[in-house]
């Protein structure tokens, strides 16, 4: 195991996706924290990273310009972080332009049914919850709180939006195997996410590995020490990047996912810049500050 170092968080959300701070606002924060180190990872979208890189530009905090992919299996969701991307790849575009339309249609068909369930909700109140960002359940979920349809993000998933609940539809996402090749197109590194959310980690990694995935998120906000531990060793066996991260979304999102709240050690991204290649055909690097 690699020594614990702090200071790094690989896996935040800003308004670009389902966070509730602005990519600048998030910057801020990891500078009043002591974060060196900053990955945005937004779902399915780059559009934070500008402003998170102009922003850090002026601060003690490197950016990361990273991507949370989403996928499906048959049991679920699969989720890979892409490192030291090209947020201006053709390839990732493309890809991105296509989810964001699929998002928008499965936004009304979320909003239909909770009409339907007698929660007078509309696409404009969503769009107004999102702020130009990505549209995804953790917006609706905001939106019944705000609206007194359930106490926390928790209630809302569990009664109205988790999956096999009332107003939860169904989402059309490529394969993991097809995400990990989008991140390698881009120039990218790609990481399981919080992979015990993801079923069988061993059984995906199987698949995974060979197409070149890179790393595993091994230090996971969520996930206890020995959890965490068992997961660095997964990686090693495997030959893997442990990587880690908050999974920060905002104050008052999760409680265990504080922004800094996991120790990264700095080797760790050290090994995903010398693993991902930029368009040039050089090892990816940090800014210099």
């Amino acid at each position: 195991m690699f020594p614990l170092m702090g200071s790094i968080d690989l896996h935040t959300h800003t308004t670009a996706s389902d966070g509730i701070l602005s990519p600048e606002e998030l910057v801020e924060l990891a500078a009043v924290r002591g974060i060196e180190v900053l990955g945005i990872t937004d779902h399915d979208t780059v559009a934070g990273l500008p402003a998170a890189q102009s922003a850090a530009a002026h601060r003690s905090v490197k950016i990361v310009p990273g991507i949370e992919l989403s996928t499906a299996v048959e049991t679920g969701e699969i989720h890979i972080l892409g490192y030291f991307i090209d947020p201006a790849d053709p390839v990732l575009q493309a890809h991105l332009a296509s989810l964001a339309a699929a998002r928008r249609e499965r936004a009304q068909r979320m909003v239909d049914r909770l009409r339907q369930l007698g929660i007078p909700v509309t696409m404009e109140d969503l769009e107004a919850i999102a702020q130009g960002g990505t549209i995804t359940r953790a917006h609706a979920a905001r939106l019944l709180v705000a609206r007194g349809f359930a106490g926390s993000i928790d209630e809302a998933f569990e009664r109205f939006l988790g999956r096999n609940r009332p107003a939860y539809v169904p989402r059309t996402y490529p394969s993991p195997r097809r995400a990990v090749e989008i991140v390698l197109a881009a120039g990218g590194a790609p990481v399981l996410a919080h992979p015990l959310s993801a079923g069988d980690p061993e059984t995906i990694l199987e698949e995974l590995v060979p197409v070149g995935l890179v790393g595993l998120e091994a230090w996971y906000a969520e996930y206890a020490p020995e959890i965490q531990r068992e997961l660095v060793a997964l990686a090693a066996r495997w030959g893997l990047i442990p990587t880690g991260g908050s999974d920060y979304h905002g104050p008052g999102f999760r409680a265990e996912r504080e922004l800094g709240s996991v120790d990264v050690p700095r080797q760790s991204v050290d090994m995903l810049a010398a693993r991902a290649r930029s368009g040039r055909g050089g090892a990816a690097t940090l800014p210099e500050q």
